[in-house]
This record gives structure tokens, sequence and C-alpha cells, in this order.
């Protein structure tokens, strides 16, 4: 009988370098613009912390083993500085937070980390605009203004009746 050839590991798959951590994370993402996204943000957090322009082996690693506690504030002075002194957008730094508790999960799962971030709450975002529309008397103006005695009206009073019939 026969026996499946086995796949041989070429080295202990608890050795994963850091590197291969952020990898890893952004090829289980399925988005391909969650992983640009995400691999930019992981960029800027580690350019912040530790003034580098890329997150080496060495640098993720630190972040990974810091203390609960330090890499807690860490993160936290971290959103304050994209919140107060870069001005950024409330889903914007969600995003960017959602990007590191991601890395700090999937090492956690994987044994290279000993926290978790998940008492790092992202910001409550806030409307940019009104959508409430228009009130009914004004758009009982609105509909007043096409002269439904023409053909021409008769088409601008229908759409915008459907357009209102249908909160469009």
């Amino acid at each position: 009988m026969n026996t499946p050839d086995l796949v041989k590991f070429q080295a202990n798959p608890l050795s994963i370098p850091c590197t291969d951590l952020i990898t890893q994370l952004l090829e289980d993402k399925r988005s391909h613009h969650t992983r640009l996204a995400y691999m930019k943000d992981l960029r800027d957090f580690f350019r912040y912390v530790y003034n580098a322009e890329e997150p080496t082996p060495e640098l993720i690693e630190n972040f990974l083993t810091q203390d609960r506690f330090v890499a807690l504030s860490v993160v936290l002075k971290y959103k304050a500085h994209l919140r107060d002194e870069r001005g950024l957008a409330e889903a914007t730094i969600n995003r960017r937070l959602a990007a590191i508790k991601s890395l700090v999960r999937f090492a956690h799962q994987l044994g290279k980390c000993n926290f978790s971030l998940s008492e790092v709450k992202g910001d409550k975002v806030v409307r940019y605009r009104d959508t409430t529309g228009v009130s009914k008397e004004v758009f009982r103006k609105i509909l007043s203004i096409p002269d439904r005695q023409t053909l021409k009206g008769k088409r601008d009073y229908a759409i915008l009746r459907l357009l209102w019939d249908n909160v469009l």
C-alpha cells in the first residue's frame, strides 16, 4: 500500500520570523484594499514608534515582546497622536488601530505575543453631513414649480414624485 508523501517543513513552524508574521497576516485578508491599507498603517505605526521607514523583524519582535502595560501605553499614545497632532478622522484612526490589533491578535495566536489590545477602543465615527433631506413644506413648494400643463412639466413632476416617494 502506498503512503502519500508527507509535507516536509524546511524549518520549525513555531520559529516564523516576525516579517513573515506581517506577510501571513496580510495574506489572510481577503480584500486587496485591506491588505494595502493594513501594510500602510503598520508602516505608519512603526515609523511613529521606532522612527523606522519599514517594520524590520527586530522592531516587530521588540514591540510584540513588550510588557502588556508598555504596549498598551504605546498604542494609546499613537492613537492620541493620530487624533490630536495629525487631526485624522475617526474612521481612519479606527482602521489604523484595527491593523495593529490584528497583528497583535495574529501573533498571540501563534505564541509570539503575550498580550492583547482588546482594551484599546476605537473612536465613535461622527457623521459628516445632514442627510435628513428637505421638509414636506419645502417639497410641496418644489412640486409647484413644474408646469403640469406642458409635457416637460408633467415629466419633471413625475420624476420629482418618484424621487420623493422612493426616498431618494
